[in-house]
Parts: structure tokens; sequence; C-alpha cells
């Protein structure tokens, strides 16, 4: 648009604009730069706009006559003047004029006298000296200084970092938030997740998957610390930086990899769904998790979801409708436990289990991964509250002694002998007598350094859980290479 004007309007703007420049750089009226003047010929016009304009309390009045009132060489003599009051005159002066008041006690409206007190102020005119007010100058913004640091007006979440990390967001202008008070409306535009890669079954990290908001690694904080420090400024948003400490939102079952926060979502904190709409919306689910279940019920809430839980229908009558219901199925169904939890048992009183859909929690996080609502009669995610009382039966996900989960798909690292092995988890087989269980893992071949190769021709085998040493992130190798919070050293890597 801007061109085209230029175009239509050529031959104006080939006139005006040398006139225009001529007067910004001789600090001249643009008539005198028309006319073609001296810049160090100044008009009348030009030398009064120069001048600094008198306030109303500093204009001349007819009683004040610049004739009658001393001249001052500057301001600070006129202020050291008006401080020099005479004291109030009592004794009549023929030679003085006296104010006079109508009293208010008086109807007739007679005048009386009243002592008159002679009072001195400055006034400025155009031909007096004033001095020259300094032109006010712009530093770069210190480092140090936290009220308009790089990440004022941000708001940070931060899920296993230490405490330092909360003391330099604070140095660096921004703010903390409290996980119970977030929501869809005060944390858009405004919110940021600082985490490691190894969290993303926390509820935190789901959460902040769930607003849309961006997840970063912790290390972004370095590196935006380093860039204030050497230039003085620096973009919250910087997308190189961004591009190379971005997280991955979880493990897609689909894709078999961990998939990245893409860069168009994080920028305009784009929810999962997208401007389709929320990804549960319409739907109503009840949820029976226990300790778990505030946390969670803000998550479904964010996508959409009218959720149900013990306490909202505890006081009604009758069975609840529901489109599904969640239930932790590596803590709180069978066979990990032997009878069921009370959240669970009172929940599943006020809904028809014949029709309503029971499922894992790993179908809500799957479909946040994905970014789509999955199908909901799913067998993967399917599960049942009764006991088949097997001494050896298939699970789809544990709940570890360190309090971790581990579901079918998931990509681990796990010991052999004195070497470590990467592998998939095809499946978790329970043993009742043991408490414990056996995993199905398809072998994931190293090819050096970072790369796996993955091929469903790979060899399987059985592990014991004890082998297990901790999960992997397995990325594609085009979102691998932009990642910049990777050691040196692949084997001080997951």
């Amino acid at each position: 648009e801007v061109s085209g004007l230029l175009k239509q309007k050529y031959s104006a703007f080939s006139t005006v604009m040398p006139i225009l420049s001529r007067a910004v750089e001789n600090n001249m009226s643009y008539e005198d730069a028309r006319d073609g003047k001296d810049p160090t010929v100044r008009s009348r016009r030009a030398r009064v706009l120069d001048l600094p304009v008198a306030s109303e309390k500093m204009k001349p009045s007819r009683k004040n006559s610049p004739t009658r009132q001393p001249k001052v060489a500057s301001i600070a003599e006129a202020a050291l003047i008006s401080t020099k009051k005479k004291p109030i005159i009592a004794k009549k002066t023929p030679d003085k004029k006296r104010t006079r008041t109508v009293s208010p006690h008086t109807g007739s409206g007679k005048k009386q006298k009243t002592e008159e007190a002679e009072h001195i102020s400055p006034s400025f005119h155009m031909d007096q000296t004033q001095t020259q007010v300094p032109v006010p100058s712009y530093q770069r913004r210190s480092p140090s200084s936290s009220s308009s640091g790089p990440l004022s007006g941000y708001t940070f979440l931060c899920s296993g970092v230490d405490n330092s990390v909360n003391d330099r967001i604070k140095k660096l202008g921004g703010e903390l938030a409290r996980f119970e008070n977030l929501n869809c409306s005060n944390s858009f535009r405004k919110l940021f997740f600082l985490s490691d890669h190894q969290g993303w079954r926390k509820p935190k990290y789901v959460y902040a998957a769930a607003l849309g908001a961006p997840m970063l690694h912790v290390n972004w904080l370095s590196r935006i610390e380093e860039k204030y420090e050497e230039e003085g400024e620096v973009r919250v948003f910087d997308s190189s930086l961004y591009t190379r400490h971005r997280l991955p939102t979880g493990l897609d079952l689909f894709k078999r990899s961990y998939t990245l926060q893409r860069a168009s979502h994080a920028r305009d904190w784009v929810r999962p769904g997208g401007t389709d709409g929320d990804i549960f919306e319409g739907m109503t689910i009840g949820l029976a998790l226990g300790a778990e279940e505030k946390m969670w019920k803000m998550t479904l809430e964010a996508c959409g979801a009218t959720v149900r839980v013990l306490s909202d229908i505890r006081g009604g009558k009758g069975q609840v409708d529901v489109d599904c219901c969640l239930f932790n199925a590596a803590s709180d169904l069978p066979p990990h436990v032997i009878s069921l939890p009370l959240h669970v048992t009172k929940l599943v009183e006020f809904i028809d289990q014949t029709t309503t859909p029971l499922l894992d929690l790993a179908w809500a996080h799957q479909s946040i991964i994905q970014r789509k609502c999955l199908p909901l009669d799913s067998e993967r995610f399917t599960v049942s509250l009764k006991d088949n009382m097997c001494n050896l039966c298939k699970v789809n996900s544990i709940k570890r002694k360190n309090g971790g989960r581990l579901e079918t798909g998931d990509i681990i690292q796990f010991s052999r002998g004195k070497n470590v092995s990467y592998g998939r988890i095809v499946n978790i087989l329970w043993e009742r007598q043991a408490k414990g269980c056996k995993l199905e893992i398809q072998l994931l071949e190293s090819d050096g350094g970072y790369d796996l190769i993955d091929c469903e021709s790979c060899p399987l085998m059985t592990i014991d859980e004890a082998s297990i040493q901790g999960q992997v992130v397995l990325l594609s190798a085009r979102d691998f290479m932009k990642l910049g919070y990777l050691p040196k050293n692949s084997a001080q890597s997951n």
C-alpha cells in the first residue's frame, strides 16, 4: 500500500521531501527551508518557537507591568527574589492601595478595610535571559534493573528446576505464576513454561501443553541472560533462541517419537485443537484420580471439557450423564490394587458402566500431544474395574517405585550386563505373586553418537523392571539438529 501511494503521489513527494529533510537537518521552519533561506539567519517566528513557553501564572498582567518588575537574569535569581517577601503591613499607608472585601456578616454589603500584603512574584518575558533546559539523554538499561527487564510483563511456570531459576527470572523482570491460579484467560500471551525434557508426564508440564504456552528448556534462561548482558536488550520471543530450546510436548504414540512444540503455535499461544476449537469442547468427562484430581481437572477444562468429580455430583440424585470417565490405571485399578480406592468406587455409583467408556488417563494425555480428540473406543486406553485374578496379565501402564510412570510405547535405556541398550516397550507383563513386572522390548540399534535406528524388524527381548535406567527422548533427525541444549558427550545424555 505504501509503495502504491509513493508511485501515485511521486511528484508531490519528490517536491516535499527535500524541503522537509532540509528543515529537519538545519532545525528550520518549513517556510524558511522552502524559501531557500540561510539556516544561520532565522525568521522571527522560528526564534519565538525556540523560546520556552511561559505558564499561565508567569504571564504578565496589567497590574504587574514589566516596567514595575525587576528584571532577573535566571530562574535561580527569580526564585531567590520570590522568597524574600515583605512583611504584612498593618498600618494605613495613604500611598498604597488597599484591597477590600465584603463581610459575609453584613447584609448591606458594606465594604470593610482589610490588611494589605505586598507580594512579589517573578514574571518572565521574551526579552529576559533564560537558562537552557538540558535535553534528556536515554541510556541503555542496566541488566540489573528488574522492573524493566526483558521478561517484564510475562509470567513463568517452572517444573523440576532449581530455586535459583526463580530468582533469576525475577531479576530479569519476570513474575512467577502460581499453578492453582492459572487459567486460559490470564495465561494467554503472558505465560511461559520452563522445565527439563524428562518431566513431560508431570501435571504442570501437561497443563502448559494444554494452555498452548511456549515450552522451553531451562537453559533458555541462561542464553537470555547472556544476550541481555552483551547487547543490553533482548526480545523475550527471540525466534533463534526459541527454536534451539523448545521442549517436546510428549511422546506421540502414533508417530513413535517425541513431537517438538511448533513455533507458530507457541508464538500465538494456540491450544490443542487450534482454530477448529478445543479438543474436548462440548464433552462432559468424569474424573476419579485422588491426589492429582484438581490438577487434571484444570487441564481438561483448559481443553474445553466440562469436568465432573465426586464432590460435584455427590449431592445429586440418580446417575450422571458423562461422555467418558478417566482413571489412573497404573495406581488405582487392578491388577495393581486388590480393592478399588474409595474415590473410584464412589464415582462409579453415579455413572452407567455399561454405556460409559472407562478410559485410562493416557487417553487425555495423548489427545493433548496429538492435538486432537482420540476415539473413545480405543482398545489401547480402555480399562476394566474388574480383576481377572490371573497370575500373569498384560497391562498398558505401571507405576514405578520412584513415582514415575511407564507405558506401552515408551522408549527406555536399560542395562545388559556391562553394556547399555535402548528399546521400545512393546508389552508389560504383570506378575501378581512377584508383585513386579517383565517388559517385552523391541531393540533400537545404536549407530554411534546420538543416532538410533528404529525399525519394526528389530529383534525382541524380555527384561526385568529393575534393569531400566530411565526413559529416552527420541526425536526425528530434522528436529534433533535444531536443539541447542544437548551435552557434547552422547553418553551423558538421554
